[in-house]
């Protein structure tokens, strides 16, 4: 503003001058041209006078005068400032024709002998000669060179004064008007007329405040709400740059934290998520799934449109981990339930086809039949266990939670499977510490502590112990079921309650396992709100630890 006030000053005094001057030059030209002429004339009648006074003129010198005598015919009869015989007839010349007619002419023109512009001034004697006096004529040219020198000093003094003056003028202008208050600017009292142009900004500057608040607090609300979403969200320009970008967009990648301006690229450099990017910002919506070893991630990439050109995208990432291991469980559980139901049918068909076409002895009848009722019996063990879990996984459970007493339910199954444990070869026994009593289901306990005791039944060593023990400690009832079995390796503890997932399958299908135990014990324990541990070392034995949340 200072730069723009001062070129404004400066300039405009500077056109003024330049006017001035040239207006003062050619005022002071003219004045001067008119001095010239009417000394010339001044001093032509001196000279007249003199000549009629019998002075000889021809004998006078006139510096800077050119004297010249012209005869009635235009003969040139005296030059003071070259050879009269040399030059023409002058009586056509206009100050010469003036002079004869009336007595006086003037006339300024090129002279054909000096080769300069001349004023000339002629007179009429009494003898009818013509006296003519003549002066260099400068022409304006000429004036402003010999004024030059002077003229360019003065201007050069009133220029630096001038830019000096305009300076600090501007200055004077704009300081005042830097030193406002811009937070207060209606309490500035320097210019009354900038008065309703402060009011204005003051009055817009709350309008833009109100604003900037209203706009950062829906960007932190925005910020907070997508920091917190579980899927990642990214919005890009069409240079692939982040525009916005979710704390969930890189830490599902396990990738460093990326901002605002960054490159997309930085949160993930696969082939597969860049080409999601590039075919977004081709105008195209893209999906990927992309597995980085610690998760299986969804990519979907939106482009964004500004008219007809892509002028960005939007990708959401979603980790479909645990949809995607359901998925692997339900098409393991469809293979293991076809594969299951199909082994104890081809059996019962099998026994029946051989009894259909007759020929079997008595003893191997009773033989089939046995079979076949175990195999039936297996299949409806299996049937039986599928529908419990199913219904347990959907929450369809029908129990309601009551106070019962984890020691009553566990004596009651213990003495159950107390023949079962002997026709296995294996001792199995309770010890009670505590009444344990919780807010649960008698029937979903019944089935934990049953399946949970008939493995340590199935999986022992012939000789070996059961037990099965309920404690407390602190606000938890500790149902504990320990024995001396074959053990898990290390690799399956961590699979032993899926479905169908067996350690032994030969020993387990003749043991009449279903391979559905230990999920009906995970599913009853979630649904009573307790914990399951697993310890064992393989050939010595397992221990599986219930902790319940204690009335």
């Amino acid at each position: 503003m200072n730069k723009k006030i001062f070129q404004t000053v400066f300039l405009s005094i500077l056109l003024t001058l330049v006017l001035v001057l040239a207006v003062s030059i050619s005022v002071f030209y003219t004045t001067y041209e008119n001095r010239i002429e009417e000394d010339l004339s001044s001093e032509l009648r001196f000279l007249v006078s003199a000549a009629e006074n019998g002075i000889d003129i021809t004998s006078l010198s006139v510096p800077g005068h050119r004297i010249t005598i012209i005869g009635a015919d235009g003969t040139v009869l005296f030059e003071s400032e070259t050879d009269p015989d040399m030059m023409e007839n002058h009586l056509e010349r206009p100050e010469v024709q003036a002079a004869i007619v009336y007595g006086f002419g003037e006339d300024t023109r090129e002279s054909h002998t000096l080769l300069e512009n001349l004023h000339y001034a002629a007179a009429r004697l009494a003898d009818g000669r013509i006296l003519r006096l003549s002066v260099p004529a400068d022409n304006l040219f000429s004036f402003i060179l010999e004024m030059m020198l002077p003229m360019a000093l003065i201007l050069i003094l009133l220029l630096i004064f001038f830019a000096c003056f305009s300076m600090r003028a501007a200055r004077r202008i704009t300081d005042p008007i830097n030193s406002i208050d811009l937070e207060h600017p209606e309490k500035s009292d320097e210019y009354e007329e900038l008065s309703p142009l402060l009011y204005r900004i003051a009055k817009q500057q709350v309008t833009i405040r109100e604003q900037l608040e209203s706009a950062e607090r829906r960007t932190h609300e925005f910020s907070i709400i997508t920091d917190n979403m579980s899927e990642g969200l990214a919005v890009i320009d069409k240079e692939m740059r982040l525009l916005s970008v979710n704390r969930a967009a890189y830490r599902l990648f396990d990738s460093e934290p990326v901002h605002a301006g960054d490159s997309v690229l930085a949160v993930n450099r696969s082939d597969l998520f860049s080409s999601v990017v590039t075919d977004s910002l081709s105008g195209k919506r893209a999906e990927t799934i992309i597995d980085n070893k610690t998760r299986t991630l969804q990519i979907i990439a939106s482009p964004v449109f500004e008219g007809e050109a892509v002028s960005g995208a939007v990708i959401i990432i979603m980790d479909i981990t645990e949809k995607s291991e359901r998925e692997r469980l339900r098409r393991e559980f469809t293979a293991n339930v076809s594969h299951e139901l199909k082994t104890p049918l081809t059996s019962i068909s099998g026994f029946a086809e051989l009894l259909k076409n007759g020929g079997v002895p008595e003893e191997t009848v009773k033989d089939f039949g046995k079979e076949i009722y175990e195999e039936s019996q297996r299949l409806i063990a299996l049937v039986h266990d599928i529908i419990r879990l199913s219904k347990l996984d959907e929450g369809d459970s029908e129990e309601t939670l009551q106070r019962v007493s984890v020691s009553e339910i566990a004596a009651d199954v213990v003495s159950r499977l107390s023949k079962r444990a002997e026709s296995f070869g294996v001792k199995l026994s309770f010890h009670k510490m505590d009444d344990g009593f919780i807010n649960g289901s008698d029937v979903l306990l019944d089935e934990l502590i049953s399946n949970l005791a008939d493995n340590a039944i199935k999986y022992n060593k012939r000789g070996g112990c059961a037990d099965v023990s309920v404690a407390r400690s602190g606000e938890e009832v500790i149902l504990t079921v320990k024995d001396t079995g074959i053990g898990i390796p290390d690799e399956d503890k961590d699979r032993v309650f899926e479905r169908f997932y067996r350690v032994d399958k030969s020993r387990s299908r003749a043991s009449g396992g279903t391979g559905l135990g230990l999920s009906i014990v995970r599913h009853s324990a979630i649904s009573l709100h307790a914990s399951i541990s697993l310890q064992s070392k393989l050939g010595e034995g397992t221990e599986i630890t219930v902790r319940f949340p204690a009335l």
